[in-house]
């Protein structure tokens, strides 16, 4: 199983259109086996879980070639 690697964009009709999006601190981007994206919280005592399009309702993406 290969790696994909990939970049979330704000949506063309964001006033960030293109650039990346950063979820933060002790927060990573990850994608499950359905190509649904979430944002993982690593916090220490209270790790969690939260869909993407529940904090940006439209997002690009851009798929990275290895």
């Amino acid at each position: 199983m290969s790696r994909k690697k990939f970049k979330i964009l704000y949506p063309k009709d964001h006033e960030l259109a293109g650039k990346e999006f950063k979820p933060g601190p002790k927060k990573m981007i990850v994608m499950n086996s359905n190509g649904i994206f979430f944002i993982y919280s690593g916090e220490t005592y209270y790790p969690g879980i939260t869909k993407l399009s529940n904090i940006l309702p439209k997002y690009d993406v851009y798929w990275t070639v290895p």
